[in-house]
């Protein structure tokens, strides 16, 4: 196992190792000086149609936006 030692900024922030990036990690103290970081596994959620559509209610509805004439070939 590698190990690193890093001093971290004022908010407790740290770099970790570049395999770690872009995945979700678990956080657990161990005792008062130490942190135990790992990877998991990140499920992304699928959301059907029928699902996003029951989420469309009168208060997030926004008015039709007029953005001009067509400048190009695309529909009117």
């Amino acid at each position: 196992m590698e190990k690193r030692t890093r001093q971290v900024d004022a908010k407790a922030r740290t770099t970790l190792f570049r395999d770690f990036a872009g995945a979700t990690v678990t956080i657990e103290r161990v005792s008062p000086f130490e942190l135990r970081v790992r990877k998991v596994r990140a499920r992304k959620r699928r959301y059907s149609l029928t699902e996003l559509v029951k989420g469309i209610t009168a208060k997030n509805r926004h008015a039709e936006i007029s953005s001009g004439r067509p400048v190009g070939g695309e529909a009117w």
